[in-house]
């Protein structure tokens, strides 16, 4: 039998997100409507790799802090551990919900997708 999520808040990311028209916005929904079970962990370290040429990065998962960030990057994620937080607001990023990455007006233009 198959989980599904039963958290209020990723329920409300998961119909936003299909409320958006880009393919990107319906994985996003896909994988989270999965469960948390099954939900990726990215370690910021990763992250900075990616951020370099990438408007910003989505996360269906946590964000974690091990790694360092060398550039300024805007993340949206499910959960960020508090060292994810602390390292990527210290570098001039900012740390954001996937519901708030949903209700941008041009998202996910430009925006890389973390699994």
């Amino acid at each position: 039998m198959k989980r599904k999520p039963t958290n209020p808040e990723v329920l409300l990311t998961v119909s936003a997100l299909y409320k958006g028209q880009r393919p990107m916005m319906k994985e996003l929904a896909k994988e989270l409507e999965n469960g948390s079970a099954t939900r990726v962990s990215v370690n910021v370290g990763e992250l900075s790799k990616l951020a370099k040429a990438a408007k910003g990065i989505a996360v269906p998962g946590k964000v974690l802090g091990w790694g360092t960030v060398e550039v300024p990057m805007v993340v949206a994620a499910v959960s960020f551990s508090r060292s994810a937080r602390q390292k990527i607001e210290g570098a001039g990023g900012k740390c954001i919900s996937l519901y708030e990455f949903a209700s941008l007006p041009d998202a996910p233009s430009g925006w890389v997708l973390a699994k």
